[in-house]
């Protein structure tokens, strides 16, 4: 069994630790997902903590909370170690563990943030980051749902203050588990007319490399791709959208997640105080 498989040492250390067990199912589900991240027959030593610090920033990417990312790694983990216990691994990669503290910390891009994430993919020729970037952010789309949504515009009644007409784009499964139509700006208007999006930003190599390397240069490693749709809710609250607007334009399923873009706005609770201040 020497040079043992992740696939095989996967089903090893499920038929030793978890077979039988009240949590087999759930188990088996991290299993299967694991496997599909990597090969069946992937040496398991191939494995190292570079790769598990990329695979925790796709699940982060992919929306995944830190407690689920956390029980997947556990999964990981103890399979590393059985095959660690038997003789078939001789140095073990280091395997964080996720906060679960409270709503968690939230991430955002800074408009100078996003302007230098912008100049340097022009600079960088990479067209294609650069317009699933301006989508992303002013849709609040998942990475899988910019490769999803039926690019066909959908003229609305509303206008806009010069009086042009605005569009909207269909989303058949949102977060919810809900199809949406979402109105967009002009810029993802003028992106839509001429691209279409086929490679998932976050599953594609030549663009993965790419975005890390943006990330390396403008020191931005602790935000990933998913940081551009929690900047499109803190935007929408910085810029005074009520909470139940909000949870519907990014469809949460659960109003506790957007109430994660509330905690922090003090500016607005300020503004809130001062009209309070007014019935003095």
């Amino acid at each position: 069994m020497s040079g043992i498989s992740i696939g095989k040492a996967l089903d090893k250390a499920y038929a030793e630790y978890w077979e039988g067990g009240k949590n087999e199912r759930v188990v088996f589900h991290h299993v299967q997902s694991i496997n599909k991240k990597w090969r069946y027959d992937k040496p398991i030593n191939e494995i190292t903590t570079s790769t598990i610090d990329d695979y925790i920033t796709e699940l982060k990417q992919d929306g995944l909370k830190n407690s689920t990312i956390n029980r997947r790694l556990s999964v990981l983990s103890k399979t590393i170690q059985w095959t660690h216990q038997h003789d078939l691994l001789t140095k073990l990669p280091y395997i964080p563990h996720l906060s679960e503290k409270g709503l968690g910390r939230i991430e955002w891009f800074t408009k100078e943030e996003e302007l230098a994430i912008l100049s340097l993919l022009t600079d960088m020729g990479q067209d294609y980051i650069y317009d699933y970037a301006i989508v992303s952010v002013d849709t609040g789309m998942k990475a899988g749902e910019v490769i999803k949504f039926d690019n066909t515009l959908v003229e609305l009644p509303q206008k806009w203050k010069d009086g042009s007409s605005t569009h909207g784009i269909y989303i058949p499964d949102r977060k919810n588990g809900e199809p949406a139509l979402i109105p967009i700006t002009k810029r993802v208007e003028d992106i839509l007319r001429v691209r279409s999006f086929d490679d998932h930003i976050s599953k594609c190599k030549k663009y993965v490399k790419a975005w890390n390397k943006v990330r390396d240069e403008l020191n931005l490693r602790s935000k990933c791709w998913h940081t551009w749709r929690h900047t499109t809710a803190t935007r929408l609250r910085q810029k005074g959208c009520d909470i139940a607007n909000i949870q519907a334009f990014m469809g949460h399923k659960s109003i506790t997640t957007t109430l994660k873009y509330a905690k922090w706005d003090t500016e607005l609770l300020v503004s809130s105080a001062g009209l309070l201040e007014d019935y003095q």
